[in-house]
């Protein structure tokens, strides 16, 4: 299956660019296409109605309508989603064909806090909704990842290192029902 990453942080050492790659590696060990953007490739221009897209506007929209199902990995700003993330989501909201319209969404975050980046994840939800994605309804979350996450991304955390792949099972799942 053809899937999208998209997310982490704009600084370089952010927690949640590391899981994304992680979920990337991941998924690709299992056979499937996993294209991500983050970092750079998500410091787009401010949205403004009138405005042409960019290049990196387009090649997010084309990879979009492209994927079988995207996986979002969202830091937590003051329990919401942050300002690039949603930049980039206001973009491809005004671009047609609609990448959002029944597409499967995984969400997952990364947080030093107690609650991974889980409050973050439900003003996701009303976003996504209201485009008509479709968000599985179990997210991934790695509470007090500065200490939870190896170099490399993966959780080790027992409770949540065997969470990870049931959660991309159901995902995957979802994405194979929806195709």
């Amino acid at each position: 299956m053809r899937l999208v990453l998209m997310g982490g942080s704009l600084r370089p050492a952010s927690l949640n660019a590391r899981l994304l790659d992680y979920l990337a590696q991941t998924l690709e060990a299992r056979g499937h296409e996993a294209s991500p953007f983050s970092g750079e490739a998500l410091r787009l221009p401010l949205y403004e109605d009138g405005e042409a897209p960019t290049a990196a506007i387009q090649a997010l929209h084309a990879g979009l309508l492209k994927a079988h199902g995207l996986v979002i990995v969202s830091p937590e700003y003051n329990a919401g989603i942050p300002g690039h993330l949603k930049n980039a989501v206001d973009w491809l909201s005004t671009m047609k064909p609609s990448p959002w319209a029944g597409l499967p969404v995984l969400l997952c975050a990364a947080s030093p806090g107690a609650f991974g980046g889980a409050r973050g994840l439900m003003a996701w939800r009303a976003t996504l909704a209201n485009m008509g994605a479709l968000a599985l309804p179990e997210a991934i979350t790695v509470p007090q990842a500065d200490q939870q996450l190896d170099a490399a991304g993966a959780p080790t955390d027992a409770r949540t290192a065997a969470a990870v792949p049931r959660t991309l099972d159901a995902f995957l799942a979802l994405v194979a029902r929806l195709r």
